[in-house]
């Protein structure tokens, strides 16, 4: 019939019997299933057993990093007052998912995972309620960090978005380089091998590769960078009641911290800056030789800082603080799993200075004074040294003035002008810095141990003992000056130079007072070079005096072999050379620490003192050991040098400021304490104006400070530096120190 249905190949046997082929296809597909089972239970048995100990060591891998803990450097102190010190300064940090725009996912949800127990991830609602609150306090976050730091939002934001554009920079950077060789895209991932092994091989092949190697990561798999789990400065510096409020309130600003850090300061920055000196954080090059582990200042908004020049860097071992480190470990998501403190910071070594503050300002008020407008009681002089008062005045290109105990060697002033001050490597500007380089005076350059200058006259007490102590100088003995040498043209005094007249007949104690050149050239004519050349060694010149300041120049002095030299080249280049010498000229060259040192030892009765800025008590009192002091202050007797000789060589010094025919007399002398020193001028290159100078000690009779003044190229060292030496004995005289 029409309507009965038609049958096919795959209806039943009406006798419910099973064909031979039907049977065939069973079997072949459940072995196929056996067989695919079989590998996949293999498959199963081998990771669980080889690779589950790799899978899982790669879950569990870690990096260490170190993060610096700030330690607080030691101050410079005087007596009564703070001259350089540690301040503590405050970072805002934020972590970065806490400021990503737009939220991370995967962050958000292991913020819910860390609020909501697993039961509570059950609900939906109360997952998207969490959701929802994370992200409220995100945005109220950045409205009371507004409020708190005083910025405005539009500030804040453009801080997020310089912070997102770096991270981002980053990440991408880090992903491109480990994307660019082994990556597939999904797409590839599906796609068969089209080789010549046909389709059926192709897709065995791909089958095998699923079941028996890693997955090949794919551009969705980014690599997490550790600056997207790290924290970011936003705001640099705040006040301490900022750092407080946020520290106080962690529930109104999640995912922020404070980060402490300390910035050096100079209370007084215009208060001896050549002595105190500069420290300032390590440069990259340093911190890559320091013994700091690599990468740990990376974390921290603080560097390790070092003394440039001055006290800084002399006492830069003791006052260095040692920084803490903090080990901290992280997962492969760069999250910080472990946080431990492995070594506590430890705090600087306050140091304390001999200097006199008052005493120090005035005298840096002294040589400011003469570098700029020489005030006119400056300018009143009638001094026997140069006593033509139709010389122009000069400006002097720099000076210094230093003040130094006799016995001890502490030194109560150590001025150098012209100077700078000390906020320009805190807070200056490069147009402070422009404007101090600009300066042709080289500001930067400490008079007191960098200059070292012709002394002039102010040697002629080392000829004098040069004299004595060889035999040839008897001081009472008396010379005929007739206003030269052998010469009228050379080898003269200045007197005769201006009034075609001598000196007279006169004795040491004349001569040094008068500063007679023509007495001091016969003394080098009786003694030779050798002799001058060896007591200048047994003063020390030519030597660094030891101070504890760096830079230190130690002078020139003609040595052996410049004596051999001279006399190879016939009798007058000797003389010449020894003559030169004998009046503080030729190739000598000395610092005012030597020549201080000089007239110390002169005042105390022959022991070179050791001068120092940092008193050996400061550190013992804020150490507990003196035994570590930074220098021991030693003294040395001068040898050969006897004390009959110091005598007349002292009379000669107090003659010179006490009596009315003394070079120092109307510009130095005061009424009420007696002053013994010498004035000296020192000729320089022609066209140029001398270099000023006196060096003495007060009380004459009782020596207990020796002191120097030095105007580089100042003129006559009677007119220009005397008065600056009377003044400073004033001061002296008003703060009670003699």
């Amino acid at each position: 019939m029409l309507n009965q249905p038609r049958h096919t190949a795959f209806d039943m046997p009406d006798s419910g019997t099973i064909g031979p082929g039907s049977v065939s296809r069973f079997r072949f597909l459940a072995t196929a299933f056996v067989a695919a089972a079989v590998v996949v239970l293999v498959r199963i048995g081998y990771v669980q057993s080889r690779l589950q100990q790799s899978y899982l060591q790669s879950l569990e891998i870690t990096t260490t990093e170190y993060e610096v803990l700030p330690a607080r450097d030691g101050r410079i102190l005087t007596d009564n007052d703070v001259l350089a010190a540690d301040v503590d300064q405050y970072a805002v940090e934020v972590h970065y998912r806490w400021l990503q725009e737009p939220v991370d996912d995967a962050w958000l949800r292991r913020q819910v995972r860390a609020q909501l127990t697993s039961d509570e991830r059950r609900d939906e609602k109360l997952v998207a309620d969490t959701q929802a609150a994370i992200l409220q306090a995100r945005g109220n976050l950045w409205q009371a960090m507004s409020a708190v730091c005083s910025l405005p939002d539009s500030e804040l934001c453009r801080r997020r978005e310089t912070i997102q554009q770096t991270v981002t920079r980053i990440a991408d950077s880090v992903n491109r380089r480990r994307f660019s060789h082994d990556v597939l895209s999904d797409d590839d991932l599906l796609k068969p091998d089209t080789g010549d092994d046909g389709p059926l091989m192709s897709f065995a092949s791909a089958v095998r590769r699923a079941l028996t190697e890693p997955p090949t990561r794919s551009e969705a798999d980014r690599i997490v960078v550790r600056e997207e789990e790290d924290f970011h400065v936003v705001v640099p510096d705040v006040p301490l009641a900022v750092a407080a409020e946020i520290r106080e309130h962690p529930e109104r600003f999640p995912g922020v911290r404070i980060a402490a850090g300390t910035q050096r300061t100079y209370p007084h920055t215009q208060f001896a800056p050549h002595v105190v000196g500069a420290r300032t954080p390590l440069t990259d090059d340093e911190l890559a030789k320091s013994e700091t582990p690599a990468g740990a200042l990376r974390l921290a908004n603080w560097r390790p800082k070092t003394g440039r020049f001055g006290v800084e860097l002399s006492a830069n071992r003791h006052l260095s603080g040692t920084p803490g480190l903090r080990k901290i470990v992280r997962n492969r998501r760069q999250e910080i799993v472990e946080s431990t403190e492995v070594r506590k910071p430890i705090a600087g070594r306050d140091i304390v200075l001999t200097l006199s503050v008052p005493l120090q300002q005035h005298a840096e008020r002294l040589l400011q004074e003469a570098l700029a407008e020489r005030p006119p009681e400056l300018l009143l002089s009638d001094s026997n040294d140069d006593p033509d008062k139709s010389e122009p005045q000069t400006i002097p290109v720099g000076a210094s003035v230093v003040v130094m105990d006799v016995q001890s060697g502490r030194l109560l002033a150590a001025a150098s002008a012209p100077k700078f001050a000390l906020s320009l490597y805190v807070s200056g500007s490069q147009r402070d810095w422009d404007a101090a380089n600009a300066d042709t005076r080289r500001p930067f350059v400490s008079r007191v141990t960098s200059m070292a200058l012709p002394p002039g006259s102010v040697f002629k007490p080392v000829t004098a003992a040069a004299g004595m102590e060889s035999g040839v100088l008897d001081p009472d003995a008396t010379f005929f000056c007739r206003g030269y040498l052998s010469n009228p043209d050379e080898h003269r005094c200045l007197i005769f130079r201006l009034y075609g007249s001598g000196h007279g007949n006169l004795t040491l104690r004349r001569a040094l007072s008068e500063s007679c050149n023509v007495y001091f050239f016969s003394v080098a004519q009786k003694t030779g070079i050798a002799p001058l050349v060896d007591w200048s060694e047994r003063f020390e010149f030519g030597r660094p005096t030891g101070v504890d300041l760096p830079f230190e120049k130690k002078g020139t002095l003609p040595s052996s072999e410049r004596t051999i030299g001279a006399a190879q080249s016939g009798r007058r280049g000797l003389e010449r050379e020894a003559l030169g010498l004998a009046i503080g000229q030729s190739q000598l060259t000395a610092t005012p620490l030597q020549m201080v040192r000089m007239m110390a030892a002169i005042a105390n009765g022959g022991w070179l003192v050791t001068p120092h800025v940092v008193s050996q008590d400061g550190v013992a009192r804020t150490a507990g050991d003196i035994s570590d002091a930074p220098h021991p202050n030693p003294r040395r007797r001068i040898p050969g040098l006897q004390v009959s000789t110091l005598e007349r060589i002292r009379e000669g010094l107090t003659a010179a400021v006490q009596e009315p025919s003394g070079t120092a007399f109307r510009t130095v002398r005061l009424p009420v304490v007696a002053i013994a020193g010498k004035t000296g001028t020192a000729e320089t290159t022609p066209g140029k104006p001398d270099h000023a100078w006196f060096a003495g000690y007060v009380p004459a009779d009782r020596p207990q400070f020796a002191f120097v003044v030095v105007l580089e190229h100042g003129g006559s060292g009677g007119r220009t530096a005397g008065p600056v030496a009377r003044e400073l004995v004033r001061r002296m005289l008003e703060l009670s120190l003699l």
